[in-house]
């Protein structure tokens, strides 16, 4: 089966090909993963065309039809209403008494979210916050580019790079440090 997100033009673009079921007329193809994104674009009603294909050993597969759904509707899982009918709209101008060349049922369908930093933020999460301030001089000055903290006006570093995705969202954190009797305070940005 091949399955196509329809465009804002009108147009279909491929999303997702299944694997080759061979030698049976019942196929039973395995369970995939595709981000929502991939195949409608966030948009739960947006079609999403699917063909069928029987597969040749020359490499000139067979159509056998395709139809029509919805994100909004695979998503009502297995059920009555996730039976599709395959049809073949050549063979349906052709023939009269064609009604399809046979239906495929939607076995299973499971959203899995996948949660960002940010929706543990949004959700209430509380944070303890640990810092490790390393003063010694084996990392270098980092005032030159041979030290792993140097901070070039044109790029991050590497520790500035090992961030999380998030790193649009931008922390200040106040805290204060005691070293030799003095107490500094040192806002540090996170980004």
């Amino acid at each position: 089966m091949v399955f196509y997100r329809s465009n804002e033009d009108g147009t279909f673009t491929i999303c997702h090909k299944t694997e080759v079921v061979k030698n049976t007329l019942n196929p039973v193809w395995q369970p995939f993963t595709i981000p929502v994104r991939a195949l409608c674009n966030g948009d739960y009603d947006r079609s999403i065309k699917v063909e069928v294909y029987d597969w040749d050993r020359d490499g000139s597969h067979d159509f056998i039809g395709e139809f029509t759904t919805s994100y909004r509707e695979l998503s009502r899982g297995q059920s009555q209403f996730n039976v599709y009918e395959v049809v073949n709209p050549k063979k349906k101008l052709k023939k009269r008494r064609y009604i399809n060349s046979g239906t495929v049922t939607l076995l299973s369908f499971l959203v899995e979210a996948e949660h960002t930093f940010l929706d543990y933020i949004k959700a209430g999460t509380q944070i303890h916050f640990t810092v490790a301030i390393d003063f010694t001089a084996s990392n270098g000055n980092p005032s030159q580019s041979t030290s792993l903290h140097y901070m070039n006006p044109y790029q991050m570093n590497a520790y500035a790079m090992a961030h999380p995705k998030e790193h649009q969202i931008l922390y200040t954190l106040k805290f204060y440090i005691q070293m030799n009797n003095d107490i500094y305070l040192v806002k540090c940005k996170v980004l």
